[in-house]
């Protein structure tokens, strides 16, 4: 069944409950007082009834002593249920079953009986007749609980009425158990298709799930299902084209090389010849091509294996100005001899769990794009700081920005080698670059 028609058979049983339980509240209850319910032995009086007996009772005692009255009183077990109270002329108490009343008591009027009564909790039915008896005339009062008059129906349903509202009560809690029951299935799958969603398998892709039902929400199922299926079929896609992609690089790479190396060591004859200025310029320029090319061929192997994973990581905790000072060691002479200005500050002691040959790797990609790509603005910088609670490695230049068109800028492979081997020493970077020069910060993550 579709969720909606579930839904709407709900709304359709919301309108009709009320009157629909109230009538089967009240059928239950009337055949439960009827036939369940041994109402035989139930006391009950009907006022006109009561009312009648007991001006005929009272009119028999008339000219009686008061032996003969008491007498009469405790034989009396049609008013088993009620209390005779009997008052002589005097105010005083002559026969009394109620506890309000000792017998003797004196001073009393009829009034002052029913004011005593009313007094009570429970509700009363007060009868009194004037008893003329041989020693003492007053009138006596007959207290019946309300709680006991009427017919035998009225008094078995005020007695059971209970009933009635727990029965009222249960029908209510079926309702609401059963709206809270359709309503958690439904939350339930929804929870169950939000954690599906976020749980991934190896691939970082969810799995398919169970469909269960063919309802509105299992078509959403179904659907889900369906990306699933078609993100596994792009996975397995992109990975054979990754796959080719690292073959085709690691062949390209192979094949560049030797016709690189045969070049560069023509070129390196062709010194030894008497060639004019400008062949040596070309020649120059050249050497400075292949080297950039040879550059760019380590690059792409570097990122094939660090994209595949494939590239071998041996993290411990170094110190990091030990690293940084070995690199600038090899540079320094390279910036000096290309008339850098040479800032280093390394103030701050930095000790983080870092691969010692990739980190040297990322700071000679920087000092070399600096060298290549910032060399207008004759500056590099390197500094150790403390900032927000953070230790961080600054490299700066006063270069015209990453954004800068240069005939040396490359494909930002470099920078993406940098990134993949910060990210997998759980390290990061952040950089800001303008028309100034660029900022490049490592720290830890």
């Amino acid at each position: 069944m579709k969720l909606s028609t579930k839904y709407l058979l709900h709304i359709i049983a919301s309108v009709f409950f009320f009157p629909i339980a109230f009538l089967g509240v009240n059928f239950v209850y009337y055949m439960t007082l009827t036939y369940v319910i041994d109402y035989q032995g139930e006391t009950h009086y009907e006022p006109h009834q009561l009312e009648k007996q007991w001006k005929d009772d009272v009119k028999d005692l008339k000219g009686k002593t008061n032996e003969e009255i008491f007498s009469s009183f405790k034989k009396m077990k049609q008013y088993k249920d009620s209390h005779i109270i009997w008052l002589n002329n005097n105010g005083k108490v002559v026969y009394s079953t109620s506890p309000r009343f000792a017998k003797g008591k004196t001073n009393l009027s009829v009034s002052d009986a029913i004011d005593v009564i009313r007094q009570d909790d429970q509700e009363y039915l007060l009868l009194y007749r004037y008893l003329n008896g041989k020693e003492d005339s007053g009138y006596t009062i007959l207290e019946t609980p309300q709680s006991l008059i009427g017919t035998e129906w009225e008094v078995m349903r005020t007695k059971y009425s209970y009933l009635w509202f727990i029965a009222l009560l249960a029908v209510c809690a079926l309702f609401v158990f059963n709206s809270w029951l359709f309503f958690a299935k439904l939350h339930k799958r929804l929870i169950a298709l939000q954690k599906h969603m976020t749980k991934q398998d190896e691939d970082g892709i969810p799995k398919p799930l169970v469909i269960k039902q063919f309802d509105e929400l299992g078509q959403v199922e179904h659907s889900f299902n369906q990306m699933v299926e078609q993100l596994q079929i792009s996975r397995r896609k992109e990975q054979e084209e990754a796959e080719i992609r690292r073959n085709l690089i690691a062949d390209l790479s192979h094949d560049l090389r030797t016709p690189l190396t045969i070049i560069r060591g023509h070129t390196f004859s062709l010194r030894d010849e008497h060639v004019s200025e400008k062949g040596n310029h070309s020649l120059q320029v050249i050497n400075d091509k292949i080297s950039f090319m040879g550059d760019l061929i380590d690059n792409l192997s570097s990122f094939s294996l660090l994209a595949a994973g494939k590239l071998p990581i041996n993290k411990e905790r170094s110190d990091i100005l030990k690293i940084v000072r070995s690199s600038l060691t090899a540079w320094y002479p390279i910036f000096e001899k290309e008339q850098f200005v040479i800032d280093i500050e390394l103030a701050e002691p930095i000790h983080w769990e870092v691969d010692e040959t990739w980190l040297k790797r990322i700071l000679d990609n920087l000092f070399q794009n600096i060298l290549r790509h910032a060399q207008s603005g004759k500056f590099v910088s390197v500094q150790t700081k403390k900032l927000d609670g953070r230790q961080v490695l600054i490299i700066k230049d006063k270069g015209p920005g990453i954004d800068a068109e240069s005939e040396r800028k490359g494909a930002g492979i470099g920078l993406s080698i940098i990134d993949m081997m910060l990210k997998q020493m759980d390290l990061k970077s952040e950089v800001i670059s303008g028309s100034d020069g660029t900022i490049f910060m490592i720290y830890k993550g």
